[in-house]
């Protein structure tokens, strides 16, 4: 089966809940194997029969897998949360492929910054574990148009507002400190920056809120199989 890997931030201890959850799963398994072979009477048995037993709790483990009812490991019991999640967020039907040139874009997307994750400007982000996850490739695919194609409209709209209202002058101070060009110019350009007016801020923080990535979900089913 073709995997597609992720990197998610999340927060420390929901992995270790998730760390946690996948030993327990991975506990169960180990019990069903052992009651399945038992029930198999795989200890009495010798050659062909003994082959076609093993057989048979093979298909009956790798099913129960695929169906989510057995998940010992990061990858499974993620992977069937994210399905739930999507299915929930009804993100589960047909979407396109992304723009060519989407799939070859850096960084963050607009929208995506420290005010869609309730912080704002220099304030500690929470999301400092980090997570490494495979999902299958269909659902991976699936994931990234979902969250794409969803949020695309708040994207645009998101651009029209940046093009209309700028950076902002806390945003152009903090660049220039980040690049130690801190001057007095940079402060008097900053200045000058033109001031969106409350109306045009709750427009932004609206669009923001519309916006899912797909970090977000992955956040999600975290939550989803730890509680």
């Amino acid at each position: 089966m073709s995997l597609m890997p992720f990197v998610v931030a999340v927060e420390p201890w929901d992995l270790d809940a998730l760390n946690d959850a996948v030993a327990a799963g991975r506990s169960s398994e180990l019990t069903w194997l052992k009651e399945t072979r038992e029930s198999e009477g795989v200890k009495f048995l010798r050659g062909k029969a003994l082959s076609e037993a093993r057989g048979r709790v093979r298909a009956k483990f790798s099913e129960m897998r695929a169906k989510g009812t057995l998940a010992g490991t990061r990858d499974l019991i993620v992977a069937r949360e994210v399905r739930a999640e999507l299915k929930i967020q009804a993100m589960d039907g047909p979407y396109k492929p992304l723009p060519s040139e989407e799939t070859r874009k850096p960084g963050r997307r607009v929208g995506s910054g420290p005010g869609h994750y309730d912080r704002f400007g220099d304030e500690e982000t929470k999301l400092t574990g980090r997570m490494a996850v495979r999902l299958p490739a269909d659902l991976g695919e699936q994931l990234v148009r979902a969250t794409y194609w969803t949020s695309a409209p708040a994207v645009k709209a998101l651009w029209e507002w940046k093009e209309r209202w700028g950076d902002g002058p806390e945003v152009i101070i903090r660049e220039a400190q980040r690049t130690g060009a801190a001057t007095v110019l940079a402060v008097m350009l900053a200045g000058m920056a033109p001031r969106p007016d409350a109306d045009s801020l709750l427009e932004k923080a609206k669009l923001q809120e519309q916006i899912i990535t797909t970090g977000d979900i992955f956040r999600a089913a975290v939550k989803r199989a730890i509680r």
